[in-house]
Parts: structure tokens; C-alpha cells; sequence
């Protein structure tokens, strides 16, 4: 007669339990359910969302960890290195960072009417000549009045600065700017106050381009921190699993260079077009074509 022990370990089998991880499925690794009680934080969820489809975990034996927190650990491990293959085929399918960069500028170009609108309505906001943006999007006025969100710089305020002679690209090839290195995107004049879109999140980005972003492009953020256990010293693994133009990610392929240059990545391009890539949005005014978007605006 088999005995309790053999009815459990049989029980599990049949539930599809992990073995060596007792009461334990498949799911809880890719919820992260059995993360949060273990006393992590974060489980980078919306990245386990979109890659994990098709991860089988192997075996994770007693033998190879100290407890039940070292071989969530080993599961997830596991299951990074299964994300982060599938995101680098699917970055490399999509013409890796010349199709990303050209992707996000093309979506600020037919965004541009728009972004310059919404540009001239913080600034409004900032100087008390409109209460509220009234974009009719609740998500996207709260991001117009938030001074970190969408910084305005008045050229006065920034000392030692020469204008501008030659107008500036409107896109994300360029690094974060001073007013007076940018000319007015209404007159081509030199440029008395500057809007930045500061974009730390993918939600972020969707919101200011006003589209859904590309599978590879979700899911980024622009500070991705370790996700470390509360007390013990243990991260988990899929917590630094994130979107190719990300920085750490960036780092994981120059580590695992003979891996991405067999699947066709070509590392030294990536570094030409990722080092001066930045989602930032900047626009810039004088007062005249301030005024002029104002009046278009009605706001007086």
C-alpha cells in the first residue's frame, strides 16, 4: 500500500507542481504570486506578461538550493534567460535599434501639431494663463500640470548660453538640451522657453506619442532598479529583464556578445544609434510663436 508521502509526490506530478518546490506550480513563477509572499517587492510583471509564453522549468532538485526562497530563485533565473532570448529574437526581427529610433521618430513626426499644442498649454499652465490643460484625457492633464513630468525652462533662467543659429531636429537623436540650443518649432527664431517631456516609463511614452507602442518598446523604463528580497540578500532575476533600449540590457548583450552576434545583432551599430537615442521630447518657443499658438488655443 503506498504511503503518504508517494500519494503527495503523486498529487504533485498531476498538478503539474515544480519538483523540489513542494505546493508549488508553474503559475506562481510566472505571477510572481509565491514572490511577493517570499518578501519581494516587484516581480516585473508586465515584462513576464509579454515574454514568458512557452517557459517550461526544469527540474530544481533540494539539493541545489538551501530552502524554498534560494529555488523560486533558481526558477527564476530560468525563466530570464528564457525572456531574454525570446526579446532578443523578436529586437532582432524588428530591425533592432535603426528600426527602433526610426519607429519612435516617425511617431513624433506625425505627432508633432499636437505635441507642439499640448507643449504650449503647459507652459500656460506653468504661467497662470490657463488653469487647466482641458485636453479632454484626465491622464493627460494630470501630465501637463506635473512640473517633473514636463519641465518648462525659460530661457532666462538658464546663464551662459549663446542662441542657437541652426534649427535643432525634432526628435530623439539628440540629448537633453538648453533653451537657447534650440530655435522656436513656429518661427525658427531663437527660443525663449523649452518644454521637455520627460518619459520615464513606457506608459509615459504611449501617452505622449498617443499610440501603442511596439511589442519590444513595452514594458521600458528608463530607471530599472535590481529587484532585491526585503531582507535576505537575494534578488530576483526577471527583475532586470527589460526592453532592448534600456541600458542594463544593453550591458547583458555586450556581456553575451558571441550569443547576439550568432542571432545577427550587430553590437558596434547598437552602440552608434543607442548612446545618442533619448525618448526625452523637447520643444522649443519664442514668444511670438508661443502667442501664436495661444491664439490658435484661445488662451489669452
Amino acid at each position: 500500500m503506498p504511503n503518504s508521502s508517494d500519494l503527495s509526490q503523486g498529487a504533485a506530478e498531476r498538478a503539474g507542481y515544480i519538483h523540489g518546490l513542494p505546493e508549488s506550480t508553474q503559475a506562481d513563477f510566472l505571477s510572481g504570486r509565491m514572490g511577493f509572499a517570499m518578501g519581494f517587492d516587484n516581480t516585473n510583471q508586465v515584462m513576464v506578461d509579454l515574454w514568458s509564453e512557452g517557459f517550461q522549468p526544469r527540474d530544481i532538485s533540494a539539493a541545489s538550493a538551501a530552502d524554498d526562497l534560494g529555488r523560486y530563485c533558481q526558477a527564476r533565473e530560468q525563466l530570464a534567460a528564457h525572456m531574454r532570448e525570446r526579446i532578443l529574437d523578436e529586437y532582432i526581427q524588428f530591425g533592432s535599434a535603426p528600426a527602433v529610433c526610426a519607429w519612435y521618430d516617425a511617431a513624433l513626426s506625425s505627432r508633432r501639431e499636437t505635441l507642439m499644442d499640448l507643449s504650449a498649454k503647459a507652459v500656460a499652465v506653468r504661467r497662470g494663463a490657463l488653469d487647466n490643460p482641458g485636453t479632454g484625457f484626465v491622464a493627460m492633464d494630470r501630465f501637463l500640470r506635473d512640473p517633473h513630468r514636463v519641465v518648462v525652462v525659460e530661457a532666462h533662467e538658464i546663464a551662459g548660453k549663446t542662441p542657437a543659429d541652426t534649427p535643432a531636429t525634432f526628435g530623439s537623436l539628440r540629448m537633453s538640451p538648453a533653451a537657447n540650443d534650440y530655435v522656436c518649432a513656429v518661427t525658427g527664431e531663437t527660443s525663449d522657453v523649452f518644454v521637455k517631456f520627460a518619459l520615464n516609463s513606457w506608459e509615459d511614452m504611449e501617452l505622449a506619442l498617443g499610440v501603442e507602442l511596439p511589442k519590444i518598446l513595452r514594458g521600458w523604463q528608463r530607471f530599472r532598479l535590481p529587484v532585491k528580497h526585503r531582507v535576505r540578500s537575494r534578488y530576483d532575476a526577471v527583475g532586470m529583464v527589460g526592453t532592448p533600449i534600456e541600458h542594463c540590457v544593453h550591458a547583458w548583450y555586450q556581456q553575451e556578445r558571441a550569443l547576439c552576434e550568432a542571432k545577427g545583432l550587430v553590437l558596434a551599430r547598437e552602440i552608434q544609434y543607442l548612446s545618442a537615442f533619448n525618448p526625452n521630447i523637447v520643444i522649443a518657443f519664442s514668444e511670438k510663436g508661443l502667442q501664436k499658438l495661444w491664439k490658435k488655443l484661445g488662451i489669452s
